[in-house]
């Protein structure tokens, strides 16, 4: 995808010189005459990466334009256009948070030098605010995982020594051993969401992950929601003997329920509702399929299934009782993880006869 910069000036002939500039180098360029339309710019669903911006402009001067930038969109670098005679503005824009400026006429080595500088900041910063963003959300939810076991774990204690207590006073009782196989499965969610908490929480390095065995606990995880449990067939082929695979667990846990997601909504109107699991290998490739039973995808749909915001769902607001919604996300964030991990991906699909949606992970995978 070509990376997008937001070029604004009032002066036409500026506009067209530079961007051809930034076209010839491979750069996607958006413009505006002024200020304020840039800011209306910006607003819309534009992913701009860089705006480079004049200093004196009417309506709106450049130095407003930084100040709007700053607060409104703190990510996007600002870099300064301006004339030999406004050095000193342009070193008080640099004060107030422009990213660097440049004089006109731009020399064009050094245009590009700059802007591509900026993206480099711009995406580290990014992806410093994703990450510290993702564990304060972690540690969030860690603490209230916590506190919601603890709170389980005193009345469900409870249960067990009055339900011992029972056992001694009335043997025998078949109730009572009924009553025990429920205490016990309530003690396997707990230990299940308490080990899915820690894996979440825990540092986000690679380490050898056993697939089947995660597989299984975000499966059991499931479990809890009702429809999941009650209303959909499920078909698990997980080979005993698969090999290890160095990754980390929140990746392959975002991954693969992102794609079991999608196989709950595709078979929610399905008079036959299967999630069909299977994991094999052989000397190169460590195979995971989810098959489904839905409703389908269309041949032309397929090579677009990785698109962002491509959806093959109905757009949230729009839909009728019982449509899944979609934001035409999932995947293509789900692409994006595990792209690090060299993984291949193969979809088949057939409308009214359901998806098998498969993975292919090197058993070597690349470094990071």
């Amino acid at each position: 995808m070509e990376e997008k910069i937001l070029l604004v000036d009032d002066e036409q002939i500026i506009r067209e010189v530079i961007g051809e500039i930034f076209k010839d180098n491979g750069y996607q360029v958006i413009t505006a005459s002024s200020g304020p339309q840039a800011i209306e710019i910006l607003s819309s669903k534009e992913d701009i990466g860089v705006v480079v911006c004049d200093i004196k402009m009417p309506k709106m001067s450049g130095e407003e334009v930084l100040a709007k930038i700053r607060f409104l969109y703190p990510l996007i670098p600002v870099v300064m256009l301006t004339g030999f005679v406004d050095l000193e503005t342009a070193l008080e824009v640099m004060r107030r948070g422009a990213f660097d400026y440049l004089t006109k006429p731009v020399d064009e080595e050094r245009l590009i030098h700059i802007i591509k500088k900026a993206f480099v900041q711009r995406n580290k910063i990014k992806e410093e605010f994703e990450s510290r963003l993702k564990e304060e959300s972690m540690a969030i939810i860690g603490r209230l995982t916590s506190g919601i076991v603890h709170n389980l774990n005193n009345p469900l204690a409870v249960i067990m020594s009055n339900t011992e207590l029972l056992k001694i006073k009335y043997p025998g009782e078949k109730f009572l051993e009924r009553i025990y196989i429920q205490i016990f499965k309530i003690q396997d969610i707990i230990d299940n969401l308490m080990y899915k908490t820690r894996q979440e929480q825990g540092k986000q390095e690679r380490k050898p992950i056993n697939i089947n065995k995660l597989l299984t606990e975000e499966l059991k995880f499931l479990e809890m929601d009702q429809n999941f449990k009650q209303n959909i067939e499920k078909v698990y082929n997980l080979h005993p003997s698969l090999p290890e695979i160095n990754s980390c667990y929140n990746d392959l846990s975002q991954s693969f329920m992102n794609i079991i997601k999608n196989a709950l909504d595709a078979m929610s109107r399905s008079e036959v509702k299967r999630l069909s699991i299977t994991t094999n290998f052989d000397n190169r490739y460590i195979l995971v399929s989810f098959k489904d039973t839905g409703c389908g995808i269309e041949k032309e749909d397929i090579p677009r299934l990785f698109d962002p915001f491509f959806t093959t769902k109905v757009v949230k607001g729009e839909e009728k009782e019982g449509e899944a919604t979609g934001t035409g996300l999932g995947l293509y964030s789900c692409q994006q993880i595990l792209k690090p991990y060299g993984v291949k991906f193969d979809v088949k699909s057939e409308p009214g006869k359901g998806t098998d949606f498969s993975l292919y992970f090197p058993i070597n995978p690349p470094p990071i």
